[in-house]
């Protein structure tokens, strides 16, 4: 407390006030300014010496140079301020044992411009009294969207608090959340398919009867593509009927494809087959393939069948149990397939005019990403304002919209939770992942910063605001 500033003053009372509990005779060589007892400031210290009035040594000194005058030093702040901590106030002197005030005005505010740094820092290594009056506001930063706001007060040494009336400390605001990704859906896409060649026929006069090598059971001598013996006359034409051959109509006896996206491939032969060819398609999905074969002039050929394999000397079989076969293959887009469509007891069997048959869909069901979710606000800091989220983006092909982003917290406010994303919609399909899905949830906004973070070494006076957590 300041030494009476008129009137009588005493030895004693400059005692009490620079060398409390001493109780030693008074020495005006004791106490003039920058001795042990009326410290003089570092270099580097900016605060106010309540002593300034004391001469240093080497100066006339009387009882008057002691009025008004007090052990300590004074940091006040009149205007707004950032990211204030004990050594950026009191330079060296802040380790130095000897009172510290800090006092902020009326109407002035000590702000952080950084969640990773408090508003006002007064870290470890401090000595001596340390007295904070805020008559103003401390602040911490908001949060970025989906993070913690910032400390106002951080006090990690012994600090007494003077929160005054009209006076606020408040954390910052947290961001709010991100919003929820909306749910894959499923919709039927044209795929192109490419790279077809037909394994099976080939040749310029004759066809080459070809067969992969796990068909030997199912065909123990060459297959036959173009009812030799027989039909003589109904040659096979290859792909898109390249050999201009034999009688068949067009379309027949031949491997099919129109490039263009929803165009599928297609096979038909007039005897025992088998239907060889590769292909890539251009997009992920669940293909609908086909086989069949015509009974109408005969029977004893078996069940229809087509193998979709991703390796030549696999039997990739989806099912021989009807006639005709329809099912669905999985395919993964720029990956080489070999498709086989022929009869389950195929030896020695001529189809005469019965017809040999099957198809790849050119459309798939494939599955679409849902929409993102929007981002999370920012909170309310000092030089910030807490602003809403934003909306997510739009689902398309059926998967639903991202959910919109949490709105940021006002300053010692949690942010908000992000929406939830909406569900996608479509036919139910397991590859390449299971769809359609709801969507997922927001995420949970950041909380708000702390208005005391080390309170367990504050005392706290005054009836002014505090908002935020504090640990």
């Amino acid at each position: 407390m300041a030494l009476t500033g008129s009137g009588i003053i005493s030895f004693s009372d400059i005692r009490d006030e620079f060398s409390p509990g001493s109780n030693t005779p008074v020495s005006f060589d004791d106490y003039y300014r920058g001795g042990t007892k009326v410290r003089s400031n570092a270099g580097n210290n900016t605060a106010t010496n309540l002593a300034a009035n004391v001469p240093t040594s080497g100066s006339a000194i009387s009882l008057n140079n002691f009025y008004s005058q007090a052990r300590g030093w004074q940091k006040t702040f009149s205007s707004n301020t950032s990211n204030q901590t004990g050594s950026s106030m009191f330079g060296d002197d802040y380790a130095v044992d000897y009172p510290k005030y800090i006092v902020i005005n009326s109407g002035v505010t000590v702000y952080s411009t950084s969640t990773g740094s408090p508003a006002l820092d007064l870290a470890s290594g401090g000595a001596g009294s340390i007295t904070v009056t805020n008559n103003g506001n401390i602040y911490g930063q908001g949060g970025a969207a989906g993070s913690n706001g910032g400390t106002a007060l951080k006090a990690d040494v012994t600090t007494t608090l003077v929160n005054n009336s009209g006076a606020n400390i408040k954390g910052g605001g947290g961001g709010g959340g991100t919003g929820g990704s909306g749910g894959k859906g499923v919709y039927t896409a044209n795929a192109t398919f490419t790279s077809v060649v037909d394994l099976g026929g080939g040749g310029t006069s004759t066809p080459q009867n070809n067969q992969p090598s796990w068909m030997d059971s199912i065909y123990t001598s060459a297959g036959d593509l173009d009812g030799q013996g027989n039909v003589s006359d109904r040659l096979w034409r290859g792909l898109n009927g390249q050999f201009s051959r034999g009688i068949g109509q067009p379309g027949q006896f031949q491997l099919n494809h129109t490039s263009g996206a929803g165009n599928g491939i297609s096979g038909n032969c007039a005897n025992r087959g088998p239907i060889y060819f590769r292909a890539q398609t251009n997009t992920t999905g669940v293909y609908t393939v086909a086989a069949d074969i015509s009974t109408s002039f005969g029977s004893g050929y078996g069940n229809p069948a087509i193998s979709v394999s991703a390796f030549t000397g696999n039997n990739g079989d989806l099912n021989t149990s009807s006639r005709p076969v329809s099912d669905t293959t999985n395919m993964n887009a720029n990956a080489t397939y070999y498709f086989t469509i022929y009869g389950t007891n195929s030896n020695n069997k001529d189809y005469f005019y019965n017809t040999l048959s099957g198809s790849v869909s050119g459309t798939c069901l494939a599955t679409s990403t849902g929409g993102a979710g929007g981002a999370g606000g920012v909170g309310q800091g000092f030089t910030q304002s807490a602003t809403s989220g934003s909306g997510g983006s739009s689902g398309s092909n059926n998967a639903g919209n991202g959910g919109t982003g949490g709105a940021g917290g006002a300053l010692g406010a949690n942010g908000s939770t992000g929406g939830t994303g909406t569900d996608g919609s479509g036919t139910d399909v397991t590859f390449p992942a299971t769809a359609p899905t709801n969507g997922t949830s927001g995420s949970s906004g950041g909380l708000a910063g702390y208005y005391i973070q080390g309170d367990s070494n504050v005392t706290r006076t005054g009836s002014g605001t505090v908002a935020g957590r504090t640990v």
